[in-house]
């Protein structure tokens, strides 16, 4: 007697029952208009940080859209304040083959948790209304085997460079030193890893950088080069005070400063204007008196008597004044 052992797979085996929903799941969605079949998810698998501290029957499936072109599943967790999406997976119809398994990435919280979700025949689901459709735990819960606690660690890494900052760089990543820069990793079997980075001159690990408005450095002042730490220190003195400021080093002299006050100031300043006022008086008065003085001399120069008399004969004598010709 020939005896037949049927032997189903794991996948094969979820699509004939609830798994990886609770077995007290409804399938449908809010409205009751959207059924989930059991031959749809066929197997789900998501971490958590056990340090969220989280309820795993608390966790459902939240929201399920459904389009000839494609699918998505949405985790969910139903908090005191309310239900938070927590992971979301997207299946393409047209690039599909049964119990193929995608990524199920973390959202919010959780988005350094990455799971995955086996997705199994479309046929069913494919007869179902189309569009948005939301459950709750009553209608979609999942098992608590599926939702599986791990340690928390490094998701990704990005470089940020003033105010631009990288995408995420998954999977290994190598940091690579630049120009006079140096990583050294320090192996202990008695204690964590440890990378050392250190910063050193003139080891010239990379070609000089090619930087737009490259200017030369200041190396000296007057001739003279900083201490081997790069300082340059400024001396004052009894009469010289050095300050510095914002970007800036003000000398002041503190002995050649003014004996004179405000007070003083406009004492001389008034002066200097009466004897400004003063000057152009005399200077008015000078003009007028060289006038005066031109006009006297063109009256004398007019007036002079002459070497000769007013009387045709000179051999006349005038008996009065006998002296003098007539």
């Amino acid at each position: 007697m020939t005896i037949t052992v049927r032997n189903l797979e794991w996948l094969n085996h979820n699509s004939q029952r609830a798994y990886p929903l609770i077995d007290e799941a409804t399938h449908l969605d809010n409205t009751g208009s959207f059924k989930i079949p059991d031959d749809f998810i066929v197997s789900l698998y998501f971490p958590v940080h056990w340090g969220q501290n989280v309820d795993v029957t608390s966790f459902f499936i939240y929201k399920v859209a459904s389009f000839e072109a494609g699918y998505s599943v949405t985790l969910g967790y139903s908090s005191a304040t309310g239900i938070v999406p927590v992971a979301t997976a997207l299946i393409a119809s047209s690039a599909h083959s049964e119990n193929q398994v995608y990524n199920l990435g973390g959202i919010g919280e959780y988005a350094d948790s990455r799971g995955h979700i086996a997705i199994g025949s479309l046929d069913n689901i494919s007869i179902q209304p189309s569009g948005f459709w939301e459950f709750g735990i009553l209608g979609a819960g999942l098992d608590t085997d599926a939702i599986r606690p791990h340690i928390r660690g490094v998701m990704s890494l990005q470089a940020e460079n003033g105010t631009e900052l990288s995408s995420q760089l998954y999977g290994n990543i190598r940091l690579q030193a630049g120009r006079n820069f140096r990583i050294t990793p320090v192996l202990s079997a008695a204690a964590d890893p440890v990378l050392v980075f250190d910063a050193i001159e003139g080891e010239g690990l990379t070609e000089n950088c090619v930087c737009v408005d490259e200017s030369p450095p200041i190396k000296t002042i007057n001739g003279i080069s900083p201490s081997i730490g790069g300082n340059f220190a400024f001396l004052g003195n009894d009469c010289i005070e050095i300050s510095g400021g914002q970007n800036s080093i003000t000398l002041k002299d503190v002995c050649s400063e003014p004996c004179c006050g405000c007070t003083e100031l406009e004492v001389v300043t008034r002066a200097l204007e009466s004897f400004g006022s003063k000057a152009a008086t005399l200077e008015n008065f000078l003009v007028s008196l060289e006038s005066r003085v031109t006009q006297m001399d063109m009256v004398v120069l007019g007036s002079r008597i002459g070497d000769r008399g007013c009387d045709s004969d000179p051999g006349v004598v005038d008996t009065d004044y006998p002296e003098f010709l007539i």
